[in-house]
Order: structure tokens, then C-alpha cells, then sequence
């Protein structure tokens, strides 16, 4: 009967607690953002590091597990999908010319940008000052460590490219407005529509390569 009465209280009451203790979190730390498009889609638990300088266009989802911490910018396009525990860093500690060892208390910011439609497996780690070329695919447990060229298929650690997608099939789809799940004209934290503030907010990422130019390997 204990375990019973257990199991009852873990499932009408303590769980829908955490549900909504969450989800209020994520909904806090939405607000708190520099830029925020229109629609989104998290599932938290996620943390941004730096929300006053962190912008999300349009259309991006992000799964539990999502960190981004230090000073720099990060820029997020639209109809980004990204997998669980994905890391994003935009500073590093000062060890070039540090004061002390094995770095000093100095951090040395640089902006990540991730361009639209790129898709984030998961565990994919990011280091500071990379920017990810629309449409690329980086593959579960990368490490990103320089620039990933528009359309490009990267894995490994470091990530290398491995191959690029479709051009032609990417551009028809781009043209005709097809992304995965779209029209949709509400955002979505934890699988429940919320209504986010987004007062004098930017909504877009800055300018990116275009998918037109060559890949590098």
C-alpha cells in the first residue's frame, strides 16, 4: 500500500511540480534574451550563460540539456533543430599572454553564430568564435572547433568535413517554405503552448554566407 500511495503522489503531485518548475524556467529565461523570434520550440531543462547577449531568430528548437555559457555573442538563425545536451561557449580564459598559470582571471570573448536551418546532434560542443554555414549537419558528439562551411556535413572530434548536402533539393525546399513543423503561430516549452514576452526585442541573427559558396574541407 506505501508503494502504492508513492507512486500516486510521484505522479499527480510531485512530477507535475518539476513539470512546472521547469517549465517556468525555461519560460524566465526566454524573456531575459536579447533577440527572440517567433515561433519557438524548447524542452527544458536548458541554461543560457549570457541571455543579454545571446539572439534567436525564428523557428528554433532546442532539446533538454542545452548549455551556452560565457562574454561573447551567440547568434542562433531560424529553423535550427538542435538534440539533447548540446554546449555552446563564446569566451575562453586568458592563456596566451597570461598574468598567472596556468591562465589569469582575464576571458577573451568571441561570437558563435549559427546559421539558418542547421541541425545540432546531440552532445555537439561548440567552442568560442566558430560560425556554422546555413543548412550544415554537425554530428552527434562533435566538437566544432573552426568554421563549418554552408551545407556541409561535419563529425569527429575535432569536426571535419565528411561530405555536403543536396544543393539542389536544399534550395527547391528553401524556396517552397518547407521546414518541419511549420506554419505553426505559437511556441511551445515543454509540449505546452506559452505566450513569451518579446517587447522590443530583435528577432533576426546577422547576415550569413551564402549556400552558394564553395565547400572547403
Amino acid at each position: 500500500m506505501s508503494q502504492l500511495l508513492f507512486r500516486l503522489i510521484r505522479k499527480l503531485v510531485v512530477q507535475p511540480a518539476v513539470d512546472w518548475y521547469t517549465r517556468e524556467q525555461v519560460v524566465a529565461q526566454l524573456e531575459q534574451v536579447a533577440g527572440l523570434g517567433s515561433p519557438v520550440t524548447i524542452r527544458g531543462p536548458i541554461k543560457f550563460g549570457n541571455p543579454e547577449v545571446t539572439y534567436l531568430a525564428n523557428d528554433v528548437s532546442m532539446n533538454p540539456g542545452f548549455v551556452s555559457k560565457g562574454t561573447g555573442r551567440l547568434f542562433i538563425g531560424s529553423h535550427v533543430h538542435m538534440g539533447e545536451h548540446v554546449t555552446i561557449i563564446t569566451d575562453n580564459h586568458n592563456f596566451e599572454v597570461p598574468l598567472t598559470l596556468p591562465y589569469d582571471k582575464g576571458h577573451v570573448a568571441k561570437d558563435v553564430v549559427i546559421g539558418d536551418c542547421v541541425w545540432l546532434g546531440d552532445r555537439v560542443l561548440i567552442v568560442p568564435g566558430v560560425t556554422i554555414g546555413e543548412g550544415a549537419v554537425v554530428a552527434a558528439g562533435s566538437i566544432v572547433t573552426r568554421d563549418v562551411p554552408p551545407l556541409a556535413i561535419v563529425g569527429g572530434a575535432p569536426a571535419k568535413v565528411i561530405r555536403e548536402r543536396n544543393r539542389e533539393a536544399y534550395e527547391h525546399l528553401k524556396a517552397a517554405g518547407s521546414y518541419l513543423g511549420m506554419p505553426r503561430d505559437h511556441d511551445l516549452v515543454n509540449r505546452r503552448r506559452v505566450r513569451l514576452r518579446r517587447a522590443n526585442r530583435q528577432t533576426v541573427a546577422p547576415p550569413q554566407p551564402s549556400v552558394a559558396h564553395e565547400l572547403h574541407a
